[in-house]
């Protein structure tokens, strides 16, 4: 850390003050303060998201390209690139638009596997009730359950941001700063560790007062599972990307670092790959896949993007390196799914303006993942943008044109909540069409990797919060997903916490956890040759096999 100076950063609303410490910036001072704050791209300076308000003397973060002449007479700056100047305290106040959600619509999972008789691993407790915790360990949100190990019972379930979102929205950014920052790796630790506490006790106020946790199962992907076990993630970034481990011995939660659950054993879901870890392992165990003749596929739509191939005989799985966009992230206006979000969007045929509703009611403060695919795909259909997502010129169409080149006008500064535009640009598109590419390319090279073709597949799996959000139709409309008639998609929500959930209730579950990931491949996109060109067909709107997605939304469904 710098030198500390003589003032103090006060942050508003949470009402926490840190000494100032010269050469910081503000999201330094934020981070070391456990200040919630978006930063998707880690503090490089390249998102534009850490906005913030600030009162006093300060250098810096005034940037002219991204914000606007409203933002900057309002004192809005970017925590990134702004510092204290002189040593007067200063007020930074953090507005709803820069905070990340809580998404406690996250915490829904169906569990279609859920026919083992109850049989928990861990019950004696010297006489107390016995409970249990299932974690969710995600690279945005933190979800949680408990269970009466006594019989069974749901008493609770809460979610909570990941504090390590200051660090980086995506894993790549959280290496970078575990290993470029210093004590970096130590504070991405204690982030996690504060927010899985918070999480714990926010179940433990539903326990009888009485009760005891004596079991705590985590699925998390490879990078978040590390850095809770102790690990740097470091080496995955690294050729020859492998993870430090891929099965977890059994740790109490004093040796992890938990003070809510320290004398529980914490079982961690085994990992895949680098970038394939417990979440999905728990994922595919709570639909079932690997129980049945017929093969599945499964997506996790999150910030990363996994993808998972198989039956009863094999399973194999790869990351997609998706990126955030259907998260909020990498698109200027997006923003997760929190009240003043926009959820879902239809343009009006004739005056080519965009109706939305918003999560919560009230004006937007901008579009999160689900009106990110419905915006997107209301274009295409009104004719605004192209096949390779370009923009069309239409008499009447609501363009603006604004620092980031043309975009579409969402929403007028009036009609805002920020009084800015909210502003749909071609990087925006660009961005969200990598992501859907990414996802898509991925569950056409594993099926190309083990010889089956698309109609092989009888279930989709949609598993990850944001299925539970997203409209089918508009995301076949784009091609997110490969060309699968819509009723064998099946949306799952947090699938994660639910096969968390059940390897609590049932030591059988746990066990079939444990098999399916050792029999499991892993398959690493970065050495298929047939990847990069099956990215590149699907960077089309909705691909270049545009006939089998005009099939298959077509009346009847192609089936």
């Amino acid at each position: 850390m710098s030198d500390p100076g003589t003032g103090t950063i006060r942050f508003l609303p949470q009402g926490v003050s840190v000494p100032v410490a010269t050469g910081e910036t503000i999201l330094s001072h934020a981070i070391r303060a456990g200040v919630p704050l978006l930063s998707p791209c880690g503090g490089e300076k390249r998102c534009g998201k850490c906005r913030v308000i600030v009162a006093g003397e300060a250098a810096g973060g005034n940037d002219p390209g991204i914000l606007s002449g409203a933002d900057l007479r309002a004192g809005v700056r970017l925590a990134c690139r702004c510092r204290p100047s002189g040593g007067e305290d200063i007020t930074v106040t953090v507005p709803p638009e820069s905070l990340p959600a809580k998404l406690i619509a996250y915490l829904e999972g169906r569990d279609l596997a859920e026919d083992e008789p109850f049989l928990p691993l861990h019950t004696a407790t010297g006489g107390r009730n016995p409970l249990g915790v299932a974690l969710d360990l995600g690279t945005s949100t933190l979800a949680g359950a408990l269970i009466d190990l006594v019989g069974g019972r749901l008493l609770a379930r809460t979610a909570a941001d990941n504090p390590q979102m200051s660090c980086g929205e995506d894993l790549i950014s959280r290496i970078v700063y575990g290993e470029e920052s210093e004590g970096g790796f130590a504070l991405l630790r204690q982030l996690l560790l504060s927010g899985v506490e918070k999480v714990i006790a926010a179940l433990l106020r539903s326990a009888p007062a009485d009760g005891e946790i004596v079991d705590v199962t985590a699925a998390g992907n490879t990078v978040i599972t590390h850095i809770l076990y102790g690990v740097s993630p470091a080496p995955i970034r690294h050729p020859p990307y492998q993870p430090v481990f891929r099965e977890y011995p059994v740790r109490t939660g004093e040796e992890i670092g938990s003070l809510a659950a320290s004398s529980a054993p914490w079982r961690l879901f085994p990992s895949l790959g680098g970038f394939v870890g417990g979440d999905i392992v728990a994922d595919v165990l709570a639909s079932g896949m690997h129980r049945e003749e017929t093969v599945s596929l499964l997506f996790d739509v999150g910030t990363n993007g996994e993808v998972a191939l198989g039956n009863n005989e094999f399973l194999m799985a790869c990351s997609s390196s998706a990126g955030p966009a259907f998260e909020g992230g990498e698109v200027a206006c997006g923003m997760r799914a929190y009240p003043g979000a926009i959820e879902s969007v239809r343009i009006d045929p004739d005056t080519l303006a965009a109706e939305w509703t918003v999560i919560g009611g009230g004006k937007p403060l901008g579009i999160c993942g689900s009106g990110i695919l419905d915006l997107c795909a209301e274009m295409f259909r009104a004719g605004l943008i192209d096949r390779a997502g370009q923009f069309v010129p239409r008499t009447g169409a609501p363009f603006a044109e604004t620092a980031r080149g043309r975009a579409y006008l969402v929403a007028s500064a009036q009609q805002s909540a920020t009084g800015s535009a909210i502003c749909f640009a071609a990087p925006d598109i660009k961005s969200v069409l990598r992501t859907k590419a990414a996802l898509c390319a991925a569950a056409d090279s594993l099926l190309a990797a083990v010889g089956l073709p698309r109609n092989a597949v009888e279930r989709v799996y949609i598993a990850g919060g944001f299925g539970n959000f997203l409209d089918l139709r508009s995301a076949l409309s784009l091609g997110v997903f490969p060309p699968f008639p819509m009723e064998r998609y099946v949306p799952l929500g947090n699938a994660s916490l639910a096969g968390a959930i059940g390897a609590i209730r049932s030591r059988r579950r746990w066990k079939e956890a444990l098999a399916l990931a050792a029999a499991a491949t892993y398959h690493d996109l970065s050495s298929d040759a047939g990847f990069m060109e099956a990215f590149q067909r699907a960077l089309f709107i909705p691909h270049t096999d545009e006939e089998s997605y005009r099939t298959v939304l077509s009346p009847g469904g192609g089936r």
